[in-house]
């Protein structure tokens, strides 16, 4: 009992000057300026994309992502490793038994064995285990924040495709009316072959280009029936016509705003893994502190029963050598882990403001490409008029017809940008609060 005694003495006095290794994590400061003004709202992807049958598309994945579930899997995993590492601070115990009928006699004895995180070895493992769980649940966001991603751009693809073949569409209509009057216009002696030949090629050509969309869409179907999961599932959907977008958003990136994303995440949980493996290395320097207990029963006589208590210490003598390289690689990962969570929160940032910059871009070219499609159809109204009762020339109905065409075309090409910018800055601000 003296010597247990004694043990627990040294153990104490060993452990005043250990403090160094019982250190928290704490976020490091860094000298970053990442944007002004009042941060940019997270919110749940639900608050984020309005449109009805996105939200549907967006919950099928969620339920049916093979991805989704393996990276939930390895949430667990995490979570078994971090229950092991918890394990270790109780007390270990085991019993055994032997008889012998001739003599009859019968031996008993239980065994408990319990070391003594004095120096917090088995406390920074711990940590290093929290936070690498915390590492695989950020893993886990990112991977749901991809998929939701991707189905709403996948959505809004498919939404201006359909938009870019009704246009088509619409256009061949009014030039098969084209070709009529040309045609009336031949016959009248007001006009030639040339020009009735050069309409319908142009009609060729964009029927040529209306079959790429058909195909197109369905390929998109395709590509959104794979990401829900379900090989037969209906694509329904609205218009992009229909969809609406905020016209402003606060500007402003700190720090806080961008905690949230998995990568930002994933990468302070490799910092504090480091920070505590760190702190590991400083432990190894110092003795295992482990108390044993035992008791024995020898016959049918409970007077027969012995117990015994027992300390050791085990301090390391000849391998300082080497905790000390492994104390200096700790460290070393530590900074590196430190400068690349540095480096992950510059991109991060960088992600949000460029998300942003497209965002009010793109708004302002749909402003300038509304204007242009209303100029280009009053337009190609008059020409059309005037190729009735003047002497126009054909090539100005079909240079006017054509270029409103490209100029609707544009205007759902930049729509579409306002919408993949509306997806980008739903994904770099790492999805939203609360997922």
């Amino acid at each position: 009992m003296k010597a247990l005694t004694t043990l627990l003495t040294v153990a104490a006095v060993l452990a005043l000057s250990s403090c160094g290794i019982y250190g928290r994590y704490e976020r490091p400061a860094l000298d970053l300026e990442l944007g002004d003004g009042t941060p940019v709202r997270t919110v749940p992807w639900q608050e984020r994309f309005q449109d009805p049958f996105l939200k549907d598309l967006i919950d099928t994945a969620l339920a049916n992502s093979t991805d989704l579930a393996v990276a939930m899997l390895k949430v667990e995993e995490a979570r078994a490793d971090l229950y092991r590492t918890r394990m270790a601070f109780l007390p270990s115990l085991d019993a055994s038994a032997t008889g012998d009928i001739v003599e009859r006699s019968a031996r008993a004895s239980l065994n408990a064995s319990w070391q003594a995180d004095i120096f917090g070895k088995l406390r920074n493992a711990n940590l290093a285990a929290l936070s690498s769980l915390e590492g695989q649940a950020a893993y886990s966001q990112a991977v749901r924040c991809a998929l939701i991603a991707s189905v709403a751009s996948s959505y809004y693809n498919l939404l201006a495709l359909d938009s870019q073949l009704r246009i088509s569409t619409s256009t061949l209509e009014n030039w098969d009316k084209t070709i009529s009057v040309l045609e009336a216009l031949k016959m009248a002696g007001k006009t030639n072959d040339v020009a009735i030949l050069q309409a319908k090629a142009r009609k060729m050509n964009l029927e040529s280009s209306s079959m790429r969309l058909r195909k197109n869409i369905t390929t998109a179907e395709n590509a959104l029936r794979a990401l829900a999961g379900k090989p037969d599932l209906e694509i329904r959907r609205g218009s992009m016509d229909g969809c609406s977008f905020p016209e402003s958003m606060a500007e402003g990136v700190p720090l806080g705003a961008l905690a949230a994303r998995p990568d930002v995440r994933r990468a302070e949980s490799a910092l504090a893994t480091a920070f505590y493996n760190t702190a590991a290395a400083k432990a190894a320097f110092y003795p295992d502190i482990t108390l044993r207990g035992s008791s024995e029963w020898l016959s049918a006589s409970a007077s027969d029963l012995a117990w015994s208590a027992i300390g050791s210490l085990a301090a390391p003598l000849l391998n300082r050598g080497i905790f000390k390289a492994g104390l200096k690689a700790a460290r070393a990962r530590q900074e590196e882990a430190r400068l690349q969570f540095r480096q992950t929160l510059i991109e991060a940032g960088t992600e949000v403001n460029d998300a942003l910059a497209e965002y009010y871009s793109a708004q302002e070219r749909i402003e300038t490409d509304s204007l242009q499609c209303r100029t280009l159809s009053d337009a190609v109204e008059k020409i059309e008029l005037m190729m009735h009762y003047s002497t126009t020339n054909y090539l100005e109905v079909l240079t006017a017809q054509q270029s409103l065409l490209d100029s609707e075309l544009t205007l759902v090409n930049d729509k579409l940008a306002l919408a993949d910018a509306w997806v980008a800055l739903y994904q770099a601000l790492g999805g939203g609060s609360g997922e």
